[in-house]
């Protein structure tokens, strides 16, 4: 069974780096220096003055609906003046640390743990792999918010990190570099979310480009195994990207993309597992299955289809509470079914509306969705549950599931009520025009926004479906379009059905 845990992780700051960067935060790893997989962190920071001060990793990150704690890898914090004085510094909690006096700090060093020594199938802490890293002698995967830490009240401090590595090691990354050599890197990001945004993987060089007439795409690999896998990847993300390029109306949404890609093998016949984590200009992708490339190409496929739309939701669309993200203690939006609801229904959207499958295969991926939903209670609304996921961790899956659902049929009610012109391509792309990059909206009125796009019916619709709790009417939606639930619950096409329902099914999917 292939599980995708797809992360939805906001969001980069505009790469326009401050003229005095010195006066932010410098940082340096040496990946050539390592104790049981440990890195040793050194940060100089700038002046911040009297008064105490504190200094955290981050409890837990966007997208990531339970506490991960990243402080927990962290070893024995310690501070310096300018001249290499120890100053007093006191762990107030398993992330947070206290500098009462930091009058004259000039440094801070402490070691750090990688998350996961191999992705496999015998993980036990979670399905939040992709949201921390690896640290070996051959390969690294590194997550920034696992390594470096921040002020608090301080994060839009500019960051450069400088990385030090093997020089037979490639490193990919959609990071800024501004220094480069073979065994060391220096990296300039904005700030400390847009450092957070970026993963960066060093192994041995197995990368393909993919360049089109609006994007330019890294597809960078590692397979434990030691054989390429790159070029037969790259094969699938093209084909994938031109699909999306016309579902999106003709452009895609950032000129240049990374995909990371870390395999490892199964050694379990016929297991397999996949996790995924999105950012503004890269993916990264853990995969654990055989070594067959064209599986493994077939898998990213699906990953990255999710992925790569999340570039739009909610990494260009998204709420206040997630433009403001708190590291520690987040308030949670009440539009996960439009995050990871919406970006899961254009990933099974998309392959059916192009061309790229037939109603047997679609029908079979609905199938699923129908079926697995059925195993969650309809005792919670969508949006009640959104603003409780890390309490309802039981219940987050539900978003692929019913919050997928509920966006097909907000499709074709759109598409109904318009005569084919007007579906959730076209909403979405409206929403990006008025609530773009650096534009959040209100989380409480976002469904007024909807209304004033589209009209009072589709906005209790919303109210209907999202804000009260109850089984969606999936059986009515799709008689709209001529298929139909039998005994067994199965979505089949109606042998015979009406003038009316072959034309919405047209405007729906394309057939």
């Amino acid at each position: 069974m292939i599980t995708m845990r797809t992360i939805l992780l906001a969001l980069a700051a505009t790469v326009g780096f401050p003229a005095l960067a010195q006066q932010g935060i410098s940082a340096t790893i040496d990946l050539r220096d390592q104790a049981n997989d440990r890195l040793k962190v050194e940060l100089v920071v700038p002046s911040f003055g009297s008064g105490p001060l504190v200094f955290a990793l981050p409890r837990i990150v966007p997208g990531i609906y339970g506490a991960m704690d990243h402080g927990r890898l962290a070893g024995t914090m310690e501070a310096f003046d300018g001249n290499g004085n120890p100053l007093p510094i006191e762990r107030m909690e398993v992330g947070r640390w206290r500098i009462p006096e930091p009058q004259g700090l000039h440094r801070i060093t402490y070691s750090v743990d990688d998350g996961w020594e191999e992705f496999d199938i015998r993980f036990t802490r979670g399905n939040y792999r992709s949201s921390e890293g690896t640290v070996k002698s051959d390969a690294v995967v590194l997550n920034h918010n696992t390594v470096f830490g921040y002020f608090e009240g301080h994060e839009q401090l500019p960051y450069t990190i400088h990385l030090k590595k093997p020089a037979n090691l490639y490193t990919a990354t959609s990071l800024t570099r501004t220094e480069e050599s073979p065994d060391e890197i220096t990296f300039q990001t904005a700030n400390y979310r847009h450092l957070v945004d970026n993963p960066v993987m060093i192994a041995p060089p197995d990368t393909a480009h993919i360049r089109l007439p609006d994007i330019d795409v890294l597809v960078a690999c590692h397979s434990t195994t030691g054989q390429a896998i790159a070029q037969d990847v790259a094969k699938y993300i093209r084909p994938l990207l031109a699909d999306q390029r016309a579902y999106l109306g003709g452009v895609l949404p950032v000129k240049e993309y990374t995909f990371l890609i870390y395999h490892h093998p199964s050694d379990r016949e016929g297991s397999s597992m996949a996790d995924g984590l999105e950012h503004s200009a890269s993916t990264l992708i853990l995969l654990c299955m055989p070594l067959d490339p064209e599986a493994i190409a077939r898998n990213v496929y699906g990953v990255a289809s999710h992925e790569f739309f999340h570039t739009i939701l909610p990494l260009s669309v998204h709420s206040e509470e997630i433009e403001h993200y708190d590291f520690r203690a987040p308030r949670m939006s009440r539009h996960l079914w439009l995050y990871e609801g919406m970006t899961e229904y254009f990933a099974i959207h998309m392959p059916i509306k192009q061309g790229r499958q037939s109603m047997d295969e679609f029908l079979i991926v609905l199938n699923e969705k129908v079926r697995m939903m059925r195993n969650f209670p309809d005792d919670i609304a969508l949006t009640a549950l959104s603003q409780q996921a890390m309490e309802r961790q039981d219940q987050y899956y539900n978003f692929y599931l019913k919050g997928t659902l509920f966006c097909m049929g907000l499709d074709i009610a759109l598409r109904e009520r318009s005569s084919g012109a007007y579906g959730v391509q076209e909403l979405v792309r409206d929403l990006q025009r008025e609530y773009g990059v650096g534009r959040p909206f209100k989380d409480e009125a976002l469904f007024t926004g909807v209304e004033r796009l589209t009209g009072p019916d589709i906005g209790a619709f919303l109210q209907r479906h999202l804000n009260e709790p109850s089984a969606l009417p999936v059986q009515d939606w799709l008689g709209k379009v001529g298929i139909a639930l039998d005994a067994n619950g199965k979505a089949v096409v109606l042998p015979k059905p009406t003038k009316a329902q072959r034309r919405l099914r047209a405007w729906w999917i394309g057939r």
